[in-house]
Parts: C-alpha cells; sequence; structure tokens
C-alpha cells in the first residue's frame, strides 16, 4: 500500500483506510485487469491507421498517451506493490 492513500490523515482514519485497503484485494486486482484492458485497447486504436488520415493525429496520440499514463497511476496506486506490510 503506497503512503499517499493514508498521508495527512487522521490515525484512527488512516487505520481504517488500510483495512478497507487491504480487504478490497479482490476488487483491486480486478479493477487492474480492467484498467489494463483500457489501456490495451487505447494503443491498439492508437496504432490504427485510419487515425493518420486525421489532421489532428499528433493531439489524439497526445492524448492517448495521457489517457494511458494516467491509467498506469491508477494501477500503481491500487496495486500492493510495497513491502511495509505493518
Amino acid at each position: 500500500m503506497k503512503v499517499s492513500w493514508t498521508k495527512g490523515l487522521m490515525k484512527d482514519v488512516a487505520v481504517s483506510v488500510t483495512q478497507s485497503y487491504r480487504e478490497a484485494l479482490v476488487t483491486r486486482k480486478r479493477l487492474t485487469v480492467l484498467l489494463t484492458d483500457k489501456i490495451n485497447a487505447s494503443q491498439h486504436s492508437a496504432r490504427s491507421k485510419e487515425g493518420y488520415e486525421n489532421p489532428n493525429w499528433a493531439y489524439m496520440q497526445a492524448d492517448a498517451k495521457g489517457y494511458e499514463r494516467a491509467m498506469q497511476e491508477v494501477i500503481s496506486l491500487i496495486n500492493d506493490d510495497r513491502v511495509d506490510k505493518a
């Protein structure tokens, strides 16, 4: 669990958030799969040949990359990739 989940919270609220986070493992794993699927769909769409005909292609690519970056950030927040499980 990343520190940002509990940063700035009062201790009792932080404990509650930590407990809820741990209890939501199945939901967090499913959400990770859903977000990864969305990233893959976005990447597939961005590689489409039809997009080259659009005069705003560069903006569409930038938007797609920003979308993917945001999805990756959410995945990073919900994955339990830290070792500080105290």
